[in-house]
This record gives C-alpha cells, structure tokens and sequence, in this order.
C-alpha cells in the first residue's frame, strides 16, 4: 500500500530524535567514503607491509563497512518503511543494537595497534601498557554486556535502563584514547635531542597523535554528555556512529602517512642511528660518550625502507617503523 502524508496537525517533531540519527548517518557515510580512500592507497602504495598490518587494515575496513550496512538499514527502517509510523518510530530496530558491535571491535583493534606502539617505545612498561589493556578490556566487556542488555529492550524508553551503562562505556573508551595518546607524545617529546630535523618531525608526530586521540576522546565525551543531558533525544546516536570511523581513519592515517615522514629526512637517512645499534653498539657512535636514553629519537630518521623498497635487504629499524610497522624481530 503506498505511503500516505499526515496532515501537519499530527506530525511528530523528529529533528532530535530521527533527524540526528540521520545527520550522524551522513556524516558516518562520509568518514567512511574517506576510510575506503585510504585503504586504497594503502594497499597501492605499501604492498610489501608485513601480513598482520595488511590483516589489521582489511579487518579494519570489513568492521568499517559492517557497521555502515547496519546504521543504514537502520535509517532506512524508521524514514521509509516506517514513515510516520509513531509505533515505529518508538521501537528499537535490531540495526540500531548490533552496530553497536563492529564499533567495539574497530575501536578495540586500533587501541590495541597503538597500545603495542606504547609498549615498544616505553621499554616494555608492564604498569603503563597494563593498564590501558586494562581499560581496553573493560571497555570491550561494557560493551558486550550492553549489547547482550539492550537486546532484551523494545523501546528506546527502555533502553534509558540502562543508561549509566552507556555512559560507562563511552567514558572509558575516552579514558583509554587519551591515555594512549598522552603515553606516545610524552615519550616523543623525552626523545628530542636538539637536532633541529629529527625534533621538527617529532613535534609533527605529537601533533598527530595529540589530535587523533583528541578527536575520539570528543566524540566519545559528546556521546557520553548528548545521553547524560538530553536522555530522552537520540543525539547521542549521531556521535556514537561516527566514532568506529574515526578510529579507522586513524589507523589508516598514521599507516598512510610513513612515506610522507620518509620522505622528509631522507637527506639525513645515514646521519642517525636505530635504537638496535645505539643500545647494542654504543661504540658505532663516533664521538659518542654514553648518550642517555634520548637517542631514540634517531630512529625516527633511520631507513624505512625494509618494508617499502622493492628489493632491499635492509633491517635498520625507523622511528616510524616502530610506530607504524613493527619489524618482526622486535616483537
């Protein structure tokens, strides 16, 4: 039977309810129209990755578009096939629920991708690396536990049960994204050494990740507030269905973006040391007298090429290497 317009006197307002559903869908479509691009480029551009990075990225955008399926089936059942259906519209849609779970498992494979980063610059940190696993966990546990929840609830009255839940989950996420990001910028910035080139591409790395883990932290909190001040609105959606694509392109830009380090300090490719030889062959260094710890930095201007060059059989490890393509001997 085709749809029928309600006269005006029996609308019901969606702009806070289905019209911020649907804003954070277009957003959403848009994020993932730019993870589809970066993935592209980089299987073209990195071919020679190691296996799991290449795994990390295709599981990456498989959740990506999962949860992009979900989201829109979601919008597509509330606007057109329950269009003006007030029934409809108060009812929860299993979409709604289940995309729920290609997020977690995005977030927490991109969490997990920078807590090995954190590991490995920190020296192995037992405490540090332990205790974002720690939030990671519970976090991914939350969120199970909400899914499973949420699924026994039929209205989106309902679902406010279970609210602080919610709230728990978008909190920690938080907590564990600035975490990570703090860890890796006070590490950097330990690392300077005066050199004007390796010290610039170090600030360059702080800025990325201060404002990567910025940018998930904010949708993460502007979840958490959207849903602890307008409980009965579904704004808390919109910034909920844009976080898994903010974790992917994180992911996708710091992977991406190692040609482009390279490529600035290639001129000074010889100048530095790795981390392996300084630690290994403190003699290597002419002129050196038993530097501190903060020769680490070198590494960010060693070759990157082990992974990258066509033929080469170097195995220098790069500062960006370590960061975003972990050599299988450091593992």
């Amino acid at each position: 039977m085709p749809a029928t317009l309600q006269s005006p006197g029996e609308h019901v307002p969606l702009d806070d309810t289905m019209g911020s559903m649907l804003i954070g869908v277009i957003v959403s479509a848009i994020l993932f129209g730019i993870s589809v691009v970066q993935t592209l480029y980089y299987y073209s551009q990195y071919p020679k990755d190691v296996w799991y990075l290449k795994s990390l990225v295709a599981a990456t955008i498989f959740f990506d578009s999962l949860h992009m399926l979900f989201i829109t089936h979601t919008i597509y059942h509330y606007l057109i096939t329950g269009y003006y259906d007030q029934t409809v519209l108060t009812r929860i849609v299993w979409s709604v629920i289940v995309e729920a779970i290609p997020t977690g498992v995005t977030g927490s494979l991109v969490q997990c991708f920078y807590t090995v980063r954190v590991w490995r610059l920190s020296r192995k940190s037992v405490l540090l690396t332990g205790t974002i696993l720690f939030l990671i966990i519970a976090d991914s546990i939350c969120g199970t536990v909400w899914v499973v929840l949420a699924l026994l609830r039929h209205t989106y009255t309902d679902l406010l049960h279970i609210s602080p839940l919610t709230i728990s989950i978008n909190g920690i996420s938080a907590a564990a994204d600035v975490l990570i990001s703090a860890s890796l910028c006070i590490i950097l910035q330990r690392s300077k050494t005066g050199f004007r080139t390796s010290d610039t591409m170090i600030t360059k790395l702080i800025f990325f990740f201060v404002n990567t883990g910025l940018l998930t932290s904010l949708c993460a909190v502007g979840a958490l507030l959207s849903l602890a001040i307008s409980s009965h609105t579904l704004i808390y959606a919109s910034w909920y269905f844009c976080i898994g694509r903010l974790y992917a392109n994180s992911l996708l830009a710091s992977l991406n973006g190692r040609n482009t380090i390279r490529g600035q300090t290639e001129d000074i490719d010889h100048m530095l040391l790795s981390i392996p030889n300084a630690v290994l062959s403190p003699s290597s260094n002419s002129g050196s007298n038993g530097q501190r710890p903060d020769i680490s930095i070198r590494i960010d201007t060693s070759t990157h090429k082990d992974v990258e060059a066509d033929d080469s059989k170097q195995d220098d490890d790069s500062f960006v290497n370590t960061l975003a393509n972990p050599s299988k001997s450091s593992l």
